[in-house]
C-alpha cells in the first residue's frame, strides 16, 4: 500500500496528514483480515463439528465430534491429528481412496504457509538489528500470501467434497429406508 502514500502526497496533502490518514488505513485493512480470518476460522471449525456429528449420527463414523475439535488445539497433537480426523471421515462416508490426496496437499500446505508465514515475521525481526533489504521481506510477504490464499482454495475444495459426499450418504440411507 505504499503507492497510496504517494498518491495522497500528490493529491496535496501534508506530509503528516498523508502518514497519519495512511497509518488509519493500515489499521482498517490489518482490522479487517484480522475479523475475516477470526470468521474463517470459526466457520470452518463449526462446520467439522457438524459434519463429523451427522456422519456419528448417521452411524457411518465413529469419530467423536469434539474430539476432533480438541485436536487443532492441543499443541504437537495439531501437527497431525486434525488431518486425520478430515482424512478419516472422508474414507467413513465412503469416499475415493485417491481423493484423499487433496486432503493431503491442503494439509502439507498449510504447514509449509504457516512455517512461511513464522519465518517472515523473524525475518521482519532481523531486519530491525540488521537492515534486510527490501526485496527479502516483500518476496517473503507475498509467497506467504500466495500460499495463504492458495491453501484456502484447498480448503474449500475439501469442505466442498465432504460436504457433498455426507449429503450423498444421508441421501442413500433415506432412499435405503
Amino acid at each position: 500500500m505504499i503507492w497510496a502514500f504517494s498518491i495522497l502526497l500528490e493529491l496535496g496533502y501534508a506530509r503528516n496528514d498523508a502518514i497519519a490518514f495512511y497509518s488509519g488505513a493500515l489499521f482498517l485493512v490489518g482490522a479487517v483480515q484480522a475479523i475475516a480470518g477470526l470468521f474463517g476460522v470459526v466457520g470452518f471449525l463449526t462446520w467439522q463439528y457438524r459434519a463429523i456429528r451427522v456422519a456419528t449420527q448417521l452411524e457411518v463414523s465413529r469419530l467423536s465430534p469434539r474430539r476432533a475439535l480438541l485436536s487443532w488445539f492441543i499443541p504437537g497433537l495439531n501437527l497431525f491429528k486434525p488431518y486425520q480426523v478430515l482424512r478419516d471421515l472422508w474414507r467413513d462416508l465412503g469416499g475415493e481412496s485417491s481423493r484423499t490426496l487433496l486432503i493431503l496437499a491442503w494439509w502439507c500446505l498449510g504447514l509449509l504457509t504457516l512455517t512461511l508465514g513464522l519465518g517472515h515475521e523473524l525475518l521482519l525481526q532481523v531486519d530491525e538489528v540488521v537492515n534486510l533489504k527490501t526485496f527479502v521481506l516483500r518476496a517473503t510477504q507475498l509467497a506467504y500470501t500466495a500460499m495463504l490464499v492458495l491453501t484456502a482454495v484447498l480448503c474449500i475444495g475439501v469442505v466442498r467434497r465432504i460436504q457433498r459426499r455426507l449429503a450423498q450418504v444421508k441421501r442413500e440411507l433415506v432412499d435405503s429406508t
